[in-house]
Order: structure tokens, then C-alpha cells, then sequence
């Protein structure tokens, strides 16, 4: 499976799991929660979450099935998983990317998300939830994105989010991704956006996402969301498969600078919309890079103070804007935020 990135290279990946082992997922980088919403978390869900329970959780063929499974255990009748990357895999900012395909039938409720790790703003909803991707059994064809805090959840009324319909989300691998920058979060399915959560700078109740987070992986069974039809037991056993998960950091934006230069970083671009005012020394050549070096806008300018039309669209993220003589690079970051 390829991974489907949104901008210009600006990712190194620093974490992920292509399950190409078999057996129970790999504990240095997963743990589980265990039992049921009477631990304190759940929405009125049926299920008993195990651990260490290759029924319910184990890589195979490259590939790892989270399955629920219809049997007695404890107080529930129903068994499955709930994996998390907490103390294994915790982030602030990033991509993050998992391939999957969701089970079908009435009941079921699987999703993938992320919760704080530290929880420094106070409980639910208080220090955040980012859910990116959740489907529910008696809708199942679409995909829904959702964002929680203590201004915006579901429990009030105000929780922001898309949906969106797919062709096929049981039998084909879809591409569900999070770009978490310091003012927005961004999701994706297969590449294009679909949702936008941005930060409105007024604290922690619209924004806690400056804290970091892990993520979680389960399917559920029933709930105040996903048992609102009842479930079919027929559906059982139904299983998520996952292809990868893969986490990824913006790389430095030094690296994006031409190799071979002498680098003299200087403030001395003013954007002004989407053109570049300047002063420059001789001759030379403005150009527009994006992170890992490639090479994405060039043109020449004449020696003086001068302004260059930038491209006017480009992907939210971090550039190089340099101006090239043949002896000199004079570049400044660029940050495009939308």
C-alpha cells in the first residue's frame, strides 16, 4: 500500500507499523485498554476490551485484524479490542496516516482517533479528542471526522466535523490521514481534504492541541452511537483490518535549501499576498522550495529592489524562499497557514 501525502515531501516519517509479523500486535509500540465503560471511558458500549487476545487482536499477511467476537465474557457478550500507542507513541504535530477497512454490519462501531496522553486541561472533553475516522454499522457507508473540546463536542451540541460517503470502505483500503499543525488540524481520505478544524487563539476550551496526543484503534460494539438500530449478531465475528499506520514529522526547513551553497540566512523577504518583495544584490534567481529540496517555483530577477508573483495556491506547511547567485543563497522560512 502507498502512502498518499498532500504537499511536496515535507514529511520524514519517525514512527509506524506495517505489521509484516504475525501474532499479537507489537507491544513496543501498542498497549491496550482493558473491560468496559464502567472503567471510567465508553459511551454505554457493549463490548469487554481484552488484551493479549489473538482472537481479538493479531497480525497477519502483513496486515492486523481488530476483531469483535460474540461470546460471554465477564458481564458483557461481546469481546474486542482497544489498542493504544499511549507512552509507546505520543506526538505534538504531525501526519498521520492509517490505511484501513471497517467491518460491516448493524451494531458496529469502529474508529480511529486520538486521545491526550497527559490530559493537563482536565478530563473529557476538556483536553481534546481528534476522531479521524469513525463509521457506524447502520450508516455504513459513510465515514464521519470529528473534533472535541470542552467548547465544541457532541455532548452539548457543538461538536464540529464532516462525513463523508465512500464507494467501499469494508473490501478497499482507504487512506485516513491528520495533519495536526499548531493552528489547524486537516483531514484527509485517499489525499483530498475533507475537513478543516482551525485554531481560533482564544485558549484552551476551543483549542487544547498543543498538548500531546496518541492513538487508538478498536471497533466497538453497540453505544449511545453505534447501537442505535441495536446490533445484528450475525455480523460477528467482524473484524477492522489495518495495512499500516505510519506517524510522520515536517522535517527541517534547512533541508530544503540547494546543496553546495554558501547559506546566509537574512529577514529580507516581505510577503505581501501572494508576491515576495525583496532587495537584491546583482542578478539572480528567486525560487520556491519545499521541504526534503524539491524545487517547486523559479524565476528570474534583476539586481534592485523588486517583487515576484509567488504561485498562488500552495499547500498549507513549511517552504524555502531563497534568492540564488552563484556564489550565495539568501533564503528566509515561509510558512503558508490556511
Amino acid at each position: 500500500m502507498f502512502s498518499v501525502f498532500t504537499g511536496f515531501g515535507a514529511w520524514q516519517m519517525v514512527w509506524n507499523d506495517e505489521f509484516d509479523y504475525n501474532g499479537l500486535p507489537d507491544s513496543t509500540k501498542w498497549g491496550y485498554d482493558v473491560g468496559t465503560g464502567s472503567n471510567g471511558w465508553g459511551n454505554s458500549e457493549l463490548e469487554y476490551y481484552t488484551k493479549d487476545s489473538l482472537k481479538n487482536a493479531h497480525a497477519e499477511d502483513g496486515k492486523l485484524f481488530i476483531t469483535a467476537v460474540k461470546e460471554k465474557i465477564k458481564t458483557s457478550n461481546y469481546s474486542s479490542v482497544r489498542l493504544v500507542s499511549r507512552e509507546k507513541g505520543d506526538w505534538l504535530y504531525g501526519r498521520f496516516e492509517v490505511a484501513a477497512t471497517v467491518p460491516k454490519g448493524i451494531g458496529l462501531w469502529p474508529a480511529i482517533w486520538m486521545l491526550p496522553t497527559d490530559w493537563e486541561y482536565g478530563n473529557w472533553p476538556s483536553s481534546g479528542e481528534i476522531d479521524m475516522m469513525e463509521n457506524v454499522g447502520f450508516d455504513s457507508m459513510n465515514v464521519h471526522f470529528n473534533i472535541h473540546t470542552e467548547a465544541y463536542n457532541h455532548s452539548i451540541g457543538t461538536n464540529k466535523g464532516a462525513t463523508v460517503k465512500l464507494d467501499d470502505p469494508h473490501t478497499t483500503f482507504n487512506v485516513y490521514a491528520l495533519e495536526w499543525y499548531t493552528d489547524s488540524l486537516l483531514f484527509f481520505v485517499n489525499g483530498k481534504q475533507v475537513f478543516m478544524f482551525k485554531n481560533e487563539h482564544t485558549g484552551y476550551k476551543t483549542w487544547p492541541y498543543d498538548k500531546r496526543f496518541h492513538l487508538l484503534l478498536n471497533v466497538a460494539v453497540g453505544g449511545s452511537w453505534g447501537g442505535q438500530q441495536g446490533v445484528n449478531d450475525a455480523a460477528f465475528p467482524a473484524s477492522m483490518v489495518i495495512d499500516y499506520v505510519r506517524v510522520y514529522k515536517q522535517v527541517d526547513p534547512s533541508a530544503a535549501l540547494p546543496q553546495g551553497r554558501v547559506h546566509d540566512e537574512k529577514p529580507f523577504f516581505a510577503i505581501h499576498g501572494t508576491s515576495a518583495l525583496f532587495s537584491a544584490k546583482g542578478n539572480g534567481t528567486l525560487s520556491l522550495y519545499a521541504l526534503g529540496g524539491k524545487r517547486i517555483f523559479s524565476k528570474a530577477v534583476p539586481s534592485g529592489r523588486t517583487s515576484c508573483a509567488l504561485p498562488s495556491y500552495l499547500p498549507q506547511g513549511v517552504y524555502r524562499l531563497c534568492f540564488e547567485t552563484p556564489g550565495q543563497t539568501v533564503s528566509q522560512s515561509l510558512t503558508v497557514c490556511r
